[in-house]
Formats: structure tokens, C-alpha cells, sequence
């Protein structure tokens, strides 16, 4: 209880607040993210394998795992495939992964800023993934602005 108390006057929330946080999180990702295919690993390994690929090689890898397994894990973690599902299972894959992160809609524009810190690689790998999928939805609009820290991107969910 005591590092729930700390935990919530670090973030300025309430422990009832926290706690529903939490169980949100459990729920949206924890329960069943191991069971969709991942795994938790370091961000500096992770980071340094990044480094030795291509960006030929993290194009044609993001594709191909896109391609494969999006669908199987946004079923398995929201029961339903199509946009907006989509969407929720990144959003709940940002905050587990505690990356600070920026979502702004209006009506089908969606615009997210993720700030992750393992460089430009990383930042194409993500622009990759999303791409493929925003592709087999239809959504041909896409614009991705990648930096060495962060990917931004801004979506119009009608489909062309």
C-alpha cells in the first residue's frame, strides 16, 4: 500500500485513480500481450540490434511481421479487426511500454506523436509497421515524420 501511496503522489493522481489505471492496463495489454507473440527485452539491446540492419532490411522485416501477425494480435487482444481496434491496441502497447506519447483526434484525423529514444531505426521500423496496416485498411493518407527519438504520424481513418 505504501508504494501505491508513493507511486500515486509521484503522479500527482489519486490511489483510486492509479488502481483503476492499472487495472486498465492489465486488462487492455498485460493479460494478454505474452499470448500475442511479446516479449519484454531491454530497450538498449533492442536498440543495438536495430543498429546492425539495413533500413532495407527493417522495411522488408516490419512488412513481413506486420503482414504475418497484426491481425492474430489485435483479435486475440480486442476481439475484433478493423481500424480502430487497431489503434487501441497501439495505444495500449505505448503505455506499457512507458513511452510518453501524444494522441489528438479529430473526427477520422488521428495524430499521434511517440517519443521512444532508440533512434531513426526504430522510428522507421514503427513507420514500416503502421504503414502496411493503415494500408490493408485502405488508408492511403498516412504521413509519417521520423526522428531519431521520435514518430509522428497523422492518419485520416476513412478509407480511400
Amino acid at each position: 500500500m505504501a508504494k501505491l501511496r508513493e507511486e500515486a503522489l509521484q503522479k500527482d493522481i489519486s490511489i483510486n485513480t492509479l488502481v483503476s489505471q492499472t487495472l486498465k492496463q492489465h486488462t487492455d495489454w498485460q493479460s494478454n500481450a505474452s499470448r500475442a507473440g511479446f516479449v519484454v527485452t531491454r530497450k538498449s539491446f533492442l536498440h543495438q540490434v536495430m543498429e546492425k540492419l539495413s533500413d532495407e532490411d527493417i522495411s522488408s522485416i516490419s512488412k513481413k511481421v506486420s503482414a504475418k501477425e497484426t491481425k492474430d494480435f489485435v483479435l486475440l487482444l480486442r476481439n475484433e479487426y478493423n481500424i480502430y481496434s487497431f489503434l487501441s491496441v497501439l495505444e495500449s502497447w505505448i503505455r506499457a511500454s512507458g513511452y510518453p506519447f501524444r494522441h489528438e483526434n479529430t473526427d477520422s484525423i488521428h495524430s499521434y506523436v511517440i517519443r521512444h529514444d532508440m533512434g531513426k531505426k526504430m522510428s522507421l521500423c514503427l513507420a514500416e509497421l503502421y504503414r502496411n496496416v493503415f494500408e490493408e485498411f485502405g488508408l492511403r493518407t498516412a504521413h509519417f515524420d521520423l526522428t531519431d527519438n521520435t514518430l509522428s504520424f497523422i492518419v485520416d481513418t476513412t478509407a480511400d
